[in-house]
């Protein structure tokens, strides 16, 4: 991601033919209205569906594609004051009604229409598969494979040039450090976004391991038994890992000192360099590689305890420097001008290493840290983003198995998770387009904040069971796809009107006329950053429409590892039926309709493990604990449960206290009528 001054080589000319176009298309701005603003991939066939328009149309059918035979009738309900984001007065339709799987469009009674959408419950397979697969094509220091790259083949990269130390770095001549992903439309590889892109990846996996465990999205590694999703991490964790210099720290960043011209990964010449030692960097470095430590350990056990390794190391350089390193912050030196990701405090990362360390060791040390300096933190009080991680952090010890994690410090991480959550809802409730997303919060890199935020609705519904959340959630995944005031996708290769001029240096050099699939744009940035954005600012337009595709505005159209990430997580999620219900008038904090049992979290796990389930009425439960052999070792009384969501947490004891050693184990819930069954494993 660039500096929010610098315009790349070759983009000039583009950006003064550009900005004629844009004030054009800012005198349209009714253009899009013409369009019925729905999700443009679709929606499951249980999941609330809702379309948007601004138009006077009091009502709208919902038509087969093919047969144009009517699936299904509502009314528009109108919007009591203007969305304050775009300034309009938007009508929403619910048809969450409608079922049967198909293929649709919405015409409303003035004769204006969506683009066709899907009604299925496998529809999300594909965004999860694209949006994961995006990092793929990211892959830096290999050849992308025709077999898995079709036509955006391509041959190695900056196999040789990565990279060679630049002063002032610690370290001097070359080092090794190619592979990792491109961190954005340049080539550039930066730890700091590194760190919560492969962050929240593992996050995913490790608190949903069922809905992540897909091997086929088609990638080399597809097929090997492991999820691919760990794959893909670990190609970036691998490019981590060169990146830790022998006493524990980490460097910032390997780039050119200028951005490259628009040209193919393998034409990018010269050379590129390694740039200081920063303990930004090395606290989301040693984050991400103690959970990693946990993630990977049931599928390579060297790797793990490496990861863990490089991750002690990492906490020991921080331990040795306890102010921000270099002091100030990371800033380019002179003659640099690639991206800077400038942040003047470290204390985000320190709390989110202490976190993960504590939750892979259990050491009282790890702990005692992130006590003493959690409450400093204000807690969760808003989406995590690379500036601040620690979000990531509190979720990991709010969910934390290890049974020395302070009760009362754990219950304060609640309260304020669900506070942001209701924040967030009600942000999501004052918006036209049901977007988590205030006027203020249509920044740079917009879509990702709407998508972490989901990602907090998601654990706010593990704590809680109430439906809003999860609506809430699925709608931010609904807005990226095309249910937002621009009437388009916002994702490469998905929708009707994708992204066509993304700022990505590949789909612009390749020759193909479609970019690269699978890829976030920024989204709408109502405060500017690139000639194409300000002129769209300055003339007023709304925050919500401070969009345009074209390849000049990297600040609204550029793409980045940190947004796809999310994506895949709410995608992932949603694809695997945990999404939304189809009762919009649902009252919060409605109980659970279902019998439903989630699996352990975490999973595997040493000193302890959560196990949460749903059940829709009051009735007698209980939950056994069996070993391979089908031996009882544990058993849970827990008598009349009323409905609603309910946790358990079990230490790996049997029932006479002792502990049970490494192995798999199957835990059993059992009610009245209903019952459930999933795996668990012990790794001592």
């Amino acid at each position: 991601m660039r500096s929010l001054t610098e315009i790349p080589p070759g983009l000039g000319g583009m950006i003064r033919s550009v900005l004629i176009v844009a004030l054009v298309e800012c005198s349209r701005s009714s253009a899009s209205a013409q369009i019925v603003a729905a999700d443009q991939v679709g929606y499951a066939s249980a999941s609330a569906k809702t379309a948007f328009t601004i138009q006077s149309a009091d009502s709208f059918s919902v038509l087969d594609e093919a047969t144009r035979h009517v699936a299904f009738r509502g009314g528009f309900l109108p919007s009591i004051v203007p969305d304050p984001s775009t300034g309009q007065v938007v009508s929403s339709g619910d048809f969450s009604g409608l079922k049967v799987p198909g293929k649709y469009l919405i015409v409303t009674s003035r004769g204006d229409s969506s683009y066709p959408f899907i009604i299925a419950d496998t529809v999300f397979r594909g965004v999860y598969a694209s949006t994961l697969k995006g990092f793929y094509y990211q892959r830096c220091g290999m050849a992308l494979d025709p077999a898995y790259a079709g036509p955006y083949t391509r041959p190695a990269c900056h196999t040789t040039s990565d990279g060679f130390f630049i002063a002032p770095s610690e370290s001097t001549g070359f080092c090794p450090v190619a592979g990792g992903w491109h961190d954005a439309g340049d080539y550039g590889k930066y730890v700091v976004n590194a760190g919560i892109s492969v962050g929240t990846l593992l996050l995913a996996y490790e608190a949903f391991p069922a809905q992540f465990s897909r091997d086929d999205i088609g990638i080399p590694e597809s097929g090997n038994g492991v999820p691919d999703i760990l794959d893909e991490s670990r190609y970036e964790l691998e490019w981590l890992l060169r990146m830790q210099k022998s006493d524990g720290g980490v460097f910032f960043k390997v780039t050119k000192q200028n951005f490259e011209g628009f040209v193919m990964p393998q034409n990018d010449s010269g050379q590129r360099f390694i740039y200081q030692l920063s303990s930004c960097a090395t606290g989301d470095f040693a984050a991400v590689t103690a959970r990693a430590a946990r993630v990977y350990r049931p599928f390579d056990t060297l790797f793990a305890s490496k990861c863990l390794a490089a991750a002690r190391a990492a906490w020991s350089f921080l331990l040795a420097h306890p102010t921000i390193v270099p002091p100030g912050g990371f800033t380019n030196p002179a003659g640099t001008s690639t991206g800077q990701y400038g942040d003047g405090s470290d204390s985000d990362e320190r709390l989110w290493a202490a976190a993960e360390l504590f939750e892979s060791t259990g050491e009282p040390s790890f702990n005692a840290y992130y006590q003493s300096n959690a409450p400093a933190s204000g807690y969760i009080s808003a989406p995590m983003a690379w500036p601040d991680v620690g979000p990531l952090a509190h979720l990991t010890y709010l969910f934390s198995a290890q049974s020395s994690a302070s009760t009362a410090l754990r219950s304060a991480l609640r309260q304020s998770l669900l506070a942001e959550c209701q924040a967030l809802l009600n942000k999501h409730d004052d918006s036209g387009y049901r977007t988590a997303l205030a006027s203020g919060d249509y920044v740079w890199g917009s879509n990702s904040v709407a998508l972490n935020g989901a990602i907090l609705l998601l654990f706010g519904y593990r704590l809680s069971p109430a439906t809003a959340y999860l609506d809430a959630a699925e709608d931010q995944l609904h807005y990226v796809l095309g249910a937002n005031a621009l009437g388009r996708s916002f994702v490469t290769g998905l929708g009707s009107r994708p992204p066509k001029q993304i700022h990505h240096r590949p789909s612009a050099s390749d020759g193909i006329a479609d970019p690269v699939p699978g890829l976030l744009a920024g989204g709408p940035n109502r405060y500017g950053g690139d000639p194409v954005l300000d002129q769209m600012v300055s003339s007023g337009t709304a925050p919500a429409l401070c969009y345009r595709d074209t390849t000049p505005s990297y600040a609204s159209n550029e793409i980045a590892i940190n947004w796809n990430a999310p994506l895949v997580f709410l995608s992932g999620y949603i694809a695997s039926g945990g999404g939304a219900s189809s009762v919009r008038s649902a009252p919060r904090g409605s109980l659970s309709p279902i019998f439903r049992l989630e699996q352990n979290y975490p999973n595997p796990f040493n000193g302890g493990t959560r196990i949460a389930f749903d059940i829709p009425e009051r009735q007698l439960m209980q939950l056994r604990i069996v070993d391979l052999l089908g031996r009882e070792v544990y058993t849970d009384q827990m008598g009349s449960l009323s409905p609603g969501h309910h946790e358990r947490t079990w230490d790996g004891r049997d029932r006479q206290g002792r502990v049970l050693g490494s192995g798999t184990y199957f835990y059993y819930l059992s009610g009245a009528t209903r019952s459930a069954v999933r795996r668990l494993v012990v790794l001592r």
